[in-house]
């Protein structure tokens, strides 16, 4: 049964390219192995069909299982990492990934395959030895843990902070896509070969679905606008009173300052979030600065007005530091101009 494999390398292809054009824009690690990942997944989904289609070969069925049953979660899995905790890791994931890497691809070209049963079993007729279960095993297992907890600690934190709505409900439908997948080849043991591609087919969109709902952009509501006209009253006021005494808002903040005080800082703190990542200031999963960040932070709040100052305090950590990377390496960089 070819269309179930098929719907797998079609969604996997798209979802590859939706993070790859994101990768484009605004590269991040995180992107970068996400989009390797789904074209790891592609890869295995496509070889399915080739071999569905036409006949199986040694090369294809080694390369379906190389990608498909050992590297593809342990992939998305590095991507979360990346997502989480990039600093704890930048030093050595890219390192270990290419050793894990490397040492399963040795052990899938150096397992024997069963010739008699190739052209009916396709990658089944691979003997997988000791080595290279444990290897599937440890990468399937530890990558399922790690995506499915990430996924959820990224949605209870953007619960508790009130902000990032879609993004929340985004990580829910990744760690829901990624059992899925996960499942099928428990389904296997019901003796039907093709509950391992509706699996992947079905957890594949859903993974597909949830990255679609990050990206959506966050609304604010009618209680947000209300807050935000409030704020940009206050700030006009304080505007007045900056000319009651001779002298121009434009002459005591910076074009940066002026941007961000009444801009930013009037809206909604899911909104607002929104919009710094729009600014290529992505929102981190932080609950306490490390001394860069708690500096360059401090900088920014030292430049607000009082009013600002005020509304600045009251955004979560992470919605600060936000702002603090947008206004020093966007607004204020040597290479930025304003007129």
């Amino acid at each position: 049964m070819v269309v179930f494999p098929l719907i797998a390398f079609l969604v996997s292809v798209a979802c590859a390219a939706v993070i790859g054009y994101d990768t484009w824009r605004r590269p991040r690690p995180d992107r970068v192995v996400w989009t390797i990942a789904f074209a790891i997944f592609a890869i295995a989904a496509g070889s399915e069909v080739l071999g569905s289609l036409g006949e199986w070969t040694a090369p294809l069925a080694r390369l379906y299982y190389l990608c498909g049953a050992v590297l593809v979660v342990g992939y998305l899995a590095l991507g979360e990492g990346y997502l989480l905790a990039r600093k704890q890791i930048e030093r050595f994931a890219p390192g270990w990934t290419l050793l894990v890497t490397a040492l399963a691809a040795s052990l899938v070209i150096g397992a024997p395959i069963d010739q008699a049963r190739l052209a009916d079993d396709g990658w089944d007729a691979i003997e997988r030895g000791p080595a290279l279960v444990a290897m599937a095993v440890s990468i399937n297992a530890l990558g399922t843990i790690v995506l499915v907890a990430g996924a959820l600690y990224s949605a209870l934190r953007f619960r508790k902070l009130g902000i990032q709505r879609h993004r929340m409900i985004g990580c829910v439908l990744i760690a829901v896509g990624t059992l899925t997948v996960a499942s099928g080849g428990t389904l296997t043991r019901f003796g039907r070969h093709e509950y391992l591609y509706i699996a992947m087919s079905i957890g594949v969109a859903i993974i597909f679905a949830g990255v679609l709902q990050t990206r959506r952009p966050e609304t604010a509501g009618r209680a947000d606008k209300l807050e935000r006209a409030a704020a940009i009253a206050v700030s006009t006021n304080g505007a007045h009173s900056a000319a009651s005494n001779g002298t121009s808002p434009h002459q005591q903040e910076s074009p940066a300052i002026s941007f961000i005080e009444n801009q930013l800082l009037p809206l909604s703190t899911e909104a607002l979030a929104a919009e710094c990542a729009v600014w290529s200031a992505p929102l981190q999963s932080i609950e306490v600065f490390d001394r860069d960040q708690a500096r360059m932070v401090w900088r920014l709040r030292s430049s607000l007005s009082e009013v600002g100052q005020a509304r600045f305090d009251q955004l979560p950590p992470a919605v600060r530091l936000q702002l603090a990377e947008l206004h020093q390496d966007v607004f204020t960089s040597p290479t930025a101009t304003f007129s």
